[in-house]
């Protein structure tokens, strides 16, 4: 009796590490995408003197989107995204300097940016949502929230530009520099475009500029 109701006891127990492996697994990533860094980007808008506007932009946003399939048969996506500070584009060669400097970016300390969301329903690709994630930044890395804009394509979002916008607080990351100057409100606006699959004949995607990026 004793060595049935062992063997009994045996056998729930890896009937339960059965159930929770096969948990574990089934939450994995079910498929990944990587972003098109020739495609993507970031653009930035910060208000200088309360009537003007700096304005720049880090090209060549890479990172991945995975979708994640959970046991609970939600469907959900993750976005890890990488930027190199010292690809900051910006019109004016003084402002451009000033901005990688030690006031600023401080692009010898800290040459990256990084990104990393929380699941996220992935249908919001399509319909708009929140993007909640950890920002590494300026050495400090802080939570944000991101703004998951409609798509234009509903039906296929992955073909078309995914297009996240928000805004952070400079000074929470350290970029304390410039103060009387520069707001510390800085708006965003990021161009994620997805390397499909050949067969889906993805249409080139729209990359043209706004008028700017907004700032208040």
């Amino acid at each position: 009796m004793v060595a049935l109701k062992g063997r009994l006891a045996l056998l729930l127990v890896l009937a339960a590490f059965g159930i929770a492996h096969a948990a574990v697994h089934a939450a994995e990533p079910a498929q990944t995408w990587s972003i098109d860094p020739a495609q993507s980007q970031v653009q930035f808008g910060v208000r200088k003197f309360w009537f003007a506007h700096v304005r720049g932009t880090f090209p060549a946003l890479s990172g991945t989107l995975h979708r994640i399939d959970t046991h609970i048969g939600a469907d959900l996506g993750r976005v890890d995204a990488d930027l190199a500070v010292d690809g900051l584009q910006m019109d004016d060669a003084d402002e451009r300097t000033r901005a990688l400097g030690t006031g600023f970016f401080d692009a010898v300390r800290f040459p990256s940016i990084h990104f990393d969301s929380d699941p996220f329903p992935m249908g919001e690709l399509a319909a708009g949502g929140t993007l909640r994630g950890m920002l590494s930044l300026h050495g400090e890395r802080h939570p944000v929230t991101l703004v998951l804009q409609p798509s234009d394509c509903p039906r296929q979002p992955l073909q078309c530009v995914i297009r996240v916008r928000g805004a952070i607080s400079r000074s929470a990351f350290g970029m304390r520099g410039w103060r009387g100057v520069l707001s510390d409100k800085v708006e965003l606006d990021l161009r994620i475009v997805i390397v499909l699959p050949s067969s889906m004949n993805a249409a080139p995607p729209d990359l043209r500029p706004d008028v700017g990026v907004p700032a208040s």
